[in-house]
């Protein structure tokens, strides 16, 4: 699953995915624009449980930022 979030300030985006990052747990940060697949500056890869998944939802819709899921 890919979850595309869109974050105007760049400072704002660095902060979110730290954020992220904790509450995933073991992750591993990567720069999607170095594959030429996905147009953004950062990226968090990870495999995460269903109760992992609601708490970066809840913290999504708690910033109020714009996200796409796609079902990969």
């Amino acid at each position: 699953m890919l979850l595309t979030i869109h974050i105007p300030d760049n400072q704002e985006r660095y902060e979110f995915a730290r954020k992220v990052q904790k509450l995933l747990g073991e992750s591993q940060t990567y720069i999607p624009g170095a594959r030429k697949v996905y147009q953004s500056d950062i990226g968090v890869k990870a495999s995460i449980d269903e109760f992992t998944y609601n708490k970066v939802i809840a913290l999504l819709d708690r910033s109020g930022y714009n996200y796409n899921i796609n079902k990969e």
